[in-house]
């Protein structure tokens, strides 16, 4: 942790800041004497703590003008010391004493404005520099286009603005403007855009739909055991299934309502201004997300999954921005009555989240049909909006990717359909979840199915509740085409049908031609292609740019000419003949094909992950969860966040809070609730003049626990490759470091050993983190962290190496290894404790869940069967008191297990009537054989 070792290293608290620094409300910098407050640029809602732990709002409207008007980064220290401007009365009559007096005034201002101009003489004047909120989002370097486009010098220093701030609050607007400020905003803004209703015709008469029905309609017949030649039971088969594609379009559309978009942004206005104190979102990543909106490209959203309410932030941003709102993806248990409309006509359009059918084989005609939708939903100028973990995360932290709709756009862009789209990685984050906790389901518990009326009383309970800030950032978008063509021996499959051997250079994002090698130069493309082949494919003007009124006279673009020699030449890239009709994901793709999907969408959630902002409550409860799980009092707790803040600036990462610390961490407390967090005020002395101080203390016991690491897990993946490496390296310790204490043990470190052991366990927990983009070699992040460890001071060059070869290698190929002398410190010891507290619930699952598979020696046992017999397992030893974290009981470290046993080749399952059984492999179907797997995870338990 380099960025807080040289303020650690010289106090005895090893999270306490060397000096007390409080942070401006937008740009960082800091300020004494800050209030915490939301990031409102003037707003007319802004609240502030009076000091007895109330919040006071302040909203633009009457009596309240000249209220609100400070700038981000200002604060109230500032209100004191610098000079305002009060309006001079205006005197009720001309005497010759008013006169003097005003004579007088004059003279006496001019001396001052003198004094004031003549200072430069005496003294230089210095104008300090603001700093700036960070740009985050951005793209990465392997696709260095994406990196450069849509971004500018301006962009990147625009501040941070409250959505709930709209400017018809302003104090120079009327006053019936002010009082319905939400209505006159809505109504300026200019939301109403054809969106092009998709026929169900268009979509069954498409050849992939037509290919699967031609399939079930055979397979029918042969099962029936009738005559092929018969063809009128051939055309009933046909209908019938021809019917249940019209029913799974009527279910699956998205009905897009511009005036219903307006009413509901109006409504979403007055709900979220009465439930949250800001919607904060970074100005230049609104006006990267305009840029973006403007090209003639789709665009894709793909949000991180937080709350129900994310089906509405994403669309609610865009309505403020006049973008069209996109098509979202939903759960088909979403469809409930007058909700599911509603979703509807915002842009939902339904799936199923289980996409097999009763028959144990996968629903082709389904999967067709929602595949070709998606495909025509493209053409017709629509952006898409979809959630790439399948489901809300449970745990707190990102959820590993799924590559079901994802595939479908690579499919598109593989086969010509899309000459290019925009992918943005989105991040919303809360202080508090709006739709309750995950208790009920991390205790094995089922999920209780969405209901009309289970919505109305969340509703209900929901607007009676203060739910703090919430944050959304929108990631750098970059381009699908670039991608795919730079991702290892992606180019070669995806593009021009080039022989593997030769090296393809990136085709710039919408550039008019694409980059050649020397070796061999591509044939002129003509202007226009009438070929039939590529009559109904390509992507028309978004809907922001229409080309005409008909958004369903599909045009070809030559944005990407590599597209249209794909569309005319079809059979020359490897991809498109493996692409299968059955499927979204289906058997027939080849290798490469799943490995850029997986690659895609791994890059999507990390950075993804990499731009969400923390909010104060994941902050508070990663402290008290890891760092003071016992307890501590307010002064404490404060320096930490101090220090915490410092780590988090140095890490690139930005926060969704503001203002001094103390006010930050009583902010959070409030909001986490006396569930979850105990305060108790105590004397710092036995004197009557001492002062009082806040004593606060986590709960830990279940279920409430759980609902705390919720909010802590959002900092696991900030610190996970830390975690990992000085986990591996306490594994490699034969005593306990704490006891060596600012003394120097005699015991040397292998950094060649030390990364392969850290490699090894980034494979164990390969599920519940994505450490670094898939551009990105593992080995290199971690060697990154080894090297923050050296200048921490945990690490000492001992200016010796180590050699190592193998026996049948020769003495030229000898490797050598730099080795470390452990120095432990206090301050350094504190932080690395905090960072393998955080991984020691995790290792005490899948531990527990590894040792638990003895029971199926010899015998076999369906899946949730044996996860619930972990659990049962896990929560005994935490009411003992074996295990410490509580957090360890959860389903979702189990379920991980489960996975990573199966990847490691320890246990294999197969489906029976819809259940999932599972059984030992024949290497580990013995308790012997399994020791040795199970002693493997038991050495980084610390």
């Amino acid at each position: 942790m380099v960025d807080v070792l040289s303020n650690l290293q010289e106090v005895s608290d090893p999270w306490v800041a060397p000096a007390p620094r409080h942070y401006g409300r937008q740009n960082g910098q800091h300020h004494p004497g800050t209030t915490f407050t939301d990031h409102d640029d003037g707003s007319g809602h802004s609240k502030q703590n009076d000091g007895n732990g109330r919040s006071a709002s302040r909203r633009g409207g009457k009596g309240s003008r000249g209220k609100n008007s400070n700038n981000l980064g200002s604060n109230r220290s500032h209100s004191s010391s610098s000079p305002r401007f009060v309006a001079a009365p205006r005197p009720p009559k001309y005497t010759r004493r008013a006169r003097e007096h005003l004579a007088s005034v004059r003279n006496f201002n001019e001396i001052k404005l003198g004094e004031r101009l003549a200072e430069f003489k005496c003294h230089p004047t210095i104008f300090p520099e603001p700093l700036h909120r960070p740009f985050h989002g951005r793209a990465c370097k392997c696709m260095p286009f994406s990196a450069n486009g849509l971004i500018d010098e301006t962009t990147t220093k625009l501040g941070l603005q409250n959505l709930l701030r709209v400017t018809t609050s302003n104090s120079d607007r009327y006053y019936l403007t002010r009082k319905c400020c939400y209505v006159f905003h809505c109504l300026n803004l200019r939301t109403r855009f054809n969106y092009p209703d998709i026929p169900n015709q268009l979509i069954i008469q498409d050849e992939r739909v037509a290919t699967a029905m031609e399939m079930l309609v055979t397979e029918e017949v042969e099962e029936r055991g009738l005559n092929t030649d018969d063809k009128k039971a051939y055309s009933s088969i046909l209908a019938k299934h021809t019917a249940r594609a019209h029913k799974l379009l009527n279910d699956m559309k998205a009905a897009l309502s511009s005036t219903l978009i307006r009413i509901t942004g109006y409504v979403l206005f007055k709900v979220f201004s009465n439930l949250l104190m800001s919607v904060t979102i970074h100005g230049g990543q609104q006006e990267v997300i305009d840029r973006a909106a403007k090209r003639d490209i789709p665009i894709i959203y793909v949000p991180l999954h937080r709350s129900h309410v994310d089906y509405l932030f994403v669309t609610w941003v865009l309505f403020n921005r006049q973008i069209p709102a996109p098509i979202v993806a939903a759960g088909d248990n979403l469809r409930i009555p007058v909700f599911g409309w509603l979703l509807r006509g915002l842009g939902g359009f339904f799936i199923k989240r289980r996409l097999e059918s009763c028959k144990n084989r996968k629903d082709i005609l389904y999967r067709s049909v929602l595949q070709t939708y998606v495909n025509h939903a493209l053409q017709s100028g629509y952006n898409l909006e979809f959630f790439i973990e399948g489901g809300r995360t449970r745990t707190g932290k990102p959820c590993m990717p799924k590559g079901g709709l994802l595939s479908v756009i690579v499919d598109a862009y593989s086969n010509g359909t899309l000459d290019d789209a925009l992918i943005v990685p989105i991040a919303i984050n809360y202080d508090r979840l709006l739709d309750g906790n995950f208790i009920r389901e991390q205790m094995g518990q089922s999920k209780i199915p969405e209901t009309f009326w289970g919505a109305v009383r969340a509703i209900i309970k929901v607007l009676s509740t203060n739910y703090g800030h919430a944050r959304i950032d929108f990631g750098q978008p970059f381009s699908l085409r670039e991608f795919v063509q730079n991702s290892k021996g992606g180019a070669s499959r995806f593009t021009l049908g080039q022989p593997q051997s030769e090296t393809i250079r990136c085709t710039p994002p919408l550039s008019p031609t694409p980059a050649t090698s020397d070796s061999q130069s591509l044939a002129p493309l003509p202007q226009a292609i009438s070929t039939p082949l590529v009559t109904e494919k390509g992507h028309q003007r978004s809907l922001s740019n229409p080309a005409s009124n008909n958004h369903l006279t599909l045009k070809r673009t030559l944005s990407n000419p590599s597209s249209a020699i794909n569309a005319v030449n079809r059979t020359s890239s490897s991809l498109h003949g493996a692409r299968s009709n059955s499927s979204l994901f289906g058997s027939e793709v080849t290798d490469e094909y799943r490995s850029v999907v997986k690659s895609l969408a791994s890059h999507i959630v990390y950075d993804a992950e990499r731009c969400q902002a923390i909010m104060s409550t994941n902050a508070i409860a990663w402290l008290l969860s890891y760092v003071y799980r016992e307890g501590t009092h307010l002064s404490t707790l404060t320096k930490a966040l101090d220090a915490l803040r410092d780590s988090l600036w140095t890490r690139k990462r930005d926060t969704g809070f503001s203002g001094s610390s103390e006010d930050v961490v009583m902010h959070a407390v409030r909001l986490l609730g006396v569930g979850l967090i105990r305060t108790e005020e105590s004397q710092e002395n036995d004197k009557a003049d001492s002062k009082t101080d806040v004593f606060i203390e986590p709960i830990t016991l279940l279920p409430n626990v759980i609902e705390l690491n919720y909010y802590a897990s959002a900092l696991a993946p900030v610190f996970a490759v830390d975690a990992i490496v000085v986990t591996s390296l306490l594994s490699q310790l034969d005593y306990d470091l704490w006891n060596y204490k600012d003394c120097s043990p005699d015991f040397l470190v292998d950094r060649e050993k030390l990364i392969r052991k850290a490699v090894r366990l980034s494979q164990l927990l390969q599920h519940e983190f994505i450490l670094c983009p898939p551009c990105v070699n593992l080995d290199t992040v971690l060697h990154q962290s080894v090297d923050s460890l050296v200048d921490m001071g945990l690490l000492q060059d001992a200016g010796k190496t180590s050699s190592r070869w193998s026996e049948d290698s020769d003495e030229d190929d000898m490797t050598f290894s730099k080795c470390y002398k452990v120095v432990p410190s206090a301050s350094s010891l504190e932080v690395i404790r905090a960072w393998t507290n955080m991984l020691t619930p995790m290792l005490d699952a899948y531990y527990y869940t590894a040792r638990n598979l003895s029971i199926l020696v010899t015998k076999q046992m369906p899946d949730k069967e044996f996860i619930q017999n972990s659990q049962h397992h896990i929560t005994s030893l935490v009411e003992k008191g074996t295990l410490r974290y509580g957090e360890s009981v959860c389903v979702d470290p189990i379920r991980n297990a489960v996975k990573l046993f199966e990847t490691e080749g320890v246990l294999e399952s197969y489906t029976h009537d819809s259940i999932r059984v599972l059984y030992l492999t024949h290497e580990y179907d013995s308790e012997e054989r399994l020791s040795h797997f199970i002693s493997e995870i038991d050495s980084y338990r610390l």
